[in-house]
C-alpha cells in the first residue's frame, strides 16, 4: 500500500513538474507581440538594399544577444537570465507575421524577457529593414 501511494505521488510530482517546465518553455519560445502588432503590415519592401540595411543595424544593434547568425548564441547569452529566441528556428521566423515582430523589436517583451524594445533609439524604417533581414535567416541543416 505504501508503494502505491509514493508511486501515486510521485506520478502526481513528475506531471506538475513537466507541466511547469512546459509552460516555461512555452512562455520562452513562443515569442509574439501584441494582437494589435499583427494587423500592422510592414510598409517596407523586402528589397536587396532594405535586408542589407536590416543586417547592419542587427550586427550592431542585436547580435550581441541573438548571435551573429540569429541562432541565440550571442556572447550575451544568459547574461539577463533569459536565453535569446533563435531567430533562425522556422517556427518563429515563419510562423510570426511581421507586426509581431516588429511590436517585438520595438516594444521589447519585459519583464517577461529580458528583450528590451527599440523605441526611440532606432528609427522605425530601421525596425522593418531588421524584419526583412530576420526574415532571409534559414537554419542550416
Amino acid at each position: 500500500m505504501k508503494c502505491a501511494r509514493y508511486g501515486l505521488a510521485t506520478l502526481a510530482a513528475s506531471t506538475l513538474l513537466a507541466l511547469a517546465t512546459g509552460v516555461a518553455i512555452a512562455q520562452v519560445t513562443a515569442v509574439g507581440g501584441t494582437p494589435e502588432g499583427a494587423q500592422i503590415r510592414n510598409p517596407v519592401a523586402a528589397t536587396d538594399a532594405s535586408v542589407a540595411a536590416g543586417r547592419a543595424v542587427f550586427m550592431e544593434k542585436c547580435a550581441a544577444c541573438h548571435g551573429e547568425r540569429g541562432d541565440g548564441h550571442g556572447k550575451g547569452i544568459g547574461e539577463y537570465g533569459t536565453p535569446p529566441a533563435d531567430l533562425t528556428r522556422a517556427s518563429y521566423t515563419y510562423g510570426t507575421a511581421d507586426g509581431d515582430v516588429f511590436d517585438v523589436i520595438q516594444n521589447g517583451v519585459q519583464p517577461r524577457l529580458a528583450m528590451p524594445g527599440w523605441d526611440g533609439l532606432i528609427s522605425e524604417t530601421d525596425m522593418w529593414n531588421v524584419v526583412n533581414y530576420l526574415r532571409t535567416l534559414r537554419r542550416r541543416s
